[in-house]
């Protein structure tokens, strides 16, 4: 979409790729993380007995409440912090039935995977397995053309040049890919079919987290799935996540999820379609995950309180370069993008993917935490006052005060 004038331009960037962006993994997972044993749910997915419950933001229920005048069926958000936990939801879970959006809803995060991803790679040079500005074909070889160039930094940070696969033709409908099983080779091979950006300059793709997802797997010997549980889920308390390669439900409670097809009138009754269940294959590595809003928050808080990676290291993920994105989202780090809030940048990730949209930001240190969810997935320009109001739900969070756009 071209850029605009004024505040247009934040409504524009916010329906572009690079914001809420959508992509598939290799051999087949093992059943932990295909679907979880019906044997563990009530462990996995029970909320602690006693819990300390801080009071609303100002202005926070006005904001939900606008998120779904503006297009979305339902909102979920989520505050954890010194104080305790606040949550909030509205609209509905489902558009037949009415029924509310469950306050433990897990969802399919998207993009925010790539926060994840990001951090096992960070630990692995932590440990000396490997190094950021190593070309991804010392370890890839053949895997992807210029191979010998692009450094595993350049992926991280969407500079390498590489097209994103989910611009493809064969990716226009996800009532028709998401029947599909794709192989990480498949997605690459898309991406290579389509012009390439220039090298060094941020272009969002997808394609380089299926590459960094293969570099896990090369250097750990196990499956990507595998290696999230052990690194990211497990030492954060994510009890609730996982990592599905072709399984097309969603365990535990959830909104049904929807999207609005290309073309449709979003005005019209019925314009939204459900889209719950999909072969997540197309997603792996690049926006593949599913969880909920307490496990993002536990992530961030492990992430940020230093107890993924070291201090050194994560200065260099939240080391960014520009975006288009700007104002509202000026800068990508290794695996982490900002929100230009007026009280300064926040630093997390945003994800979209067919039934969903995600948002979820801490403070420096992770001690405050804030995640949201839509059941919906829109890309057309009408939808941005909900994105914007999602950004305004983050600023009277963070800052105390509604968000208004620079300039």
């Amino acid at each position: 979409m071209s850029p605009k004038n004024g505040k247009h331009l934040a409504l524009a960037v916010l329906v572009a790729a690079g914001l809420l962006s959508p992509s598939p993994g290799p051999a087949a997972a093992s059943a932990r993380h295909e679907e979880p044993a019906a044997s563990a749910l009530s462990a996995r997915y029970a909320e602690p007995a006693a819990r300390t419950w801080r009071e609303e933001p100002a202005g926070m229920r006005q904001v939900l409440d606008k998120i779904v005048a503006a297009g979305a069926p339902g909102v979920l958000a989520r505050i954890d912090d010194e104080r305790g936990t606040w949550i909030g939801t509205g609209g509905t879970a489902d558009l037949e039935t009415g029924r509310p959006v469950p306050r433990e809803a897990r969802f399919r995060v998207a993009s925010v995977t790539k926060s994840m991803v990001a951090t096992i790679v960070l630990q692995l040079v932590q440990e000396g397995r490997l190094t950021l500005d190593e070309p991804i074909g010392k370890r890839l070889p053949g895997q992807i053309e210029d191979g010998d160039r692009i450094t595993v930094r350049e992926l991280l940070n969407h500079t390498g040049g590489l097209a994103t696969y989910d611009r493809a033709a064969e990716f226009d409908d996800p009532e028709q890919y998401g029947r599909r099983t794709y192989t990480p080779q498949q997605l690459i091979d898309e991406a290579e079919r389509l012009p390439a950006p220039e090298r060094g300059r941020f272009s969002y793709s997808n394609t380089g987290y299926i590459l960094l997802g293969l570099l896990v797997e090369k250097v750990t010997g196990r499956e990507l799935g595998a290696e999230l549980d052990r690194r990211i889920f497990r030492p954060a308390g994510m009890t609730r996540s996982y990592l599905p390669r072709t399984w097309s439900g969603i365990r535990g409670p959830h909104a049904t999820g929807y999207h609005l097809p290309t073309g449709a009138d979003p005005g019209k009754p019925g314009a939204l379609r459900p889209i719950t269940r999909l072969n997540p294959s197309f997603a792996w590595a690049a926006y593949g995950v599913v969880s909920d809003a307490r496990d993002l928050n536990r992530f961030y808080r492990a992430l940020f309180g230093g107890r993924l990676v070291g201090g050194d290291l994560l200065a260099q993920m939240r080391t960014g370069v520009a975006t288009p994105q700007a104002p509202v989202f000026p800068r990508y780090g290794l695996g982490l993008e900002s929100a230009g809030l007026t009280c300064g940048e926040t630093w997390g990730a945003t994800g979209s993917i067919p039934g969903y949209q995600t948002f979820s930001f801490a403070d420096a240190k992770g001690e405050r935490r804030m995640t949201l969810s839509v059941n919906v997935q829109r890309n057309d320009p009408a939808v941005a006052p909900m994105l914007l109001a999602a950004v305004d739900a983050l600023n009277r969070y963070f800052c105390g005060e509604p968000y208004e756009m620079p300039g």
